[in-house]
Parts: C-alpha cells; structure tokens; sequence
C-alpha cells in the first residue's frame, strides 16, 4: 500500500499543475469573446466603432450600420497577430489587414503590418465597454 501513495500523491500534484496551468488566464480569442469593445483607430475622424467578436467574427457596428469581418488569431516569431478579412463594398473583392495585437492592462493595442491596414485603418486601440 506505501508503493501506491508515493503514485496517487505524483498523480494528484500532476493534475493540480494541469488545473491550475489551464485555469490561469484566458487566451487572446476568450478575452476578445468576453467583452464588446470601443475600436479606436487612428484613422477614424474621431467616431469610434463598436467592435463585438464571436468564434470566428468581428461585427463593427458605427451610426447604425455594421460590418462584418472574419477573423484569425496567428502567433509569428513570437508575436501573436490578428488578421481581419472582409469584402470591399464597392468592387466585392476580399480585403485582408494584418496587425501585430498586445495586450496592455485591459485594453488591446492592433499595430499595423500589412499596406492596406496601414493606409485604412491605422494603429487601433481595442478598449473595454
């Protein structure tokens, strides 16, 4: 019986780590989940959209109207990023930006990567409602 305390005792430590490891804190994509969001971009003339995300979208609703866009959180040299893919309304072809996202405090900072993030929309701060 003392041979299988020395296991029960390694299999208990064992699951207390692996609870508390996944209990820690939420990912990027849970957070992002949790909460709607003010979308401050720099680019935005001083009218912030709201940004609301579900699994796999991202709704920006501003005056009344919404877009949606698909979204995909990537991990690059270390660096997590969030690509946002949507139509063009005018010519109906698929548009993609690209930003670098890190979390600071409780609100999110989007840094653009690719030309057509930088050009439209700009840096992005993602702040609570």
């Amino acid at each position: 019986m003392k041979k299988y305390w020395k296991y029960i005792i390694a299999v208990m430590t064992v699951l207390l780590i692996v609870v508390g490891l996944t209990a820690c804190g939420k990912s990027t994509a849970q957070d992002l989940q949790s909460h709607q969001w003010t979308f401050a971009s720099s680019k935005d003339n001083g009218m912030a959209a709201t940004a609301k995300f579900s699994k796999s979208n991202l709704t920006l609703t501003q005056a009344g109207f919404s877009e949606v866009y698909e979204y995909k959180l990537l991990e690059s040299k270390g660096n997590e990023q969030i690509k946002f893919i949507g139509k063009n309304s005018v010519s109906g072809s698929t548009e993609t930006r690209l930003f670098k996202i890190k979390k600071q405090s409780d609100k999110y900072k989007l840094t653009p990567i690719n030309t057509l993030a930088k050009s439209d929309t700009g840096t992005v701060s993602l702040i609570p409602k």
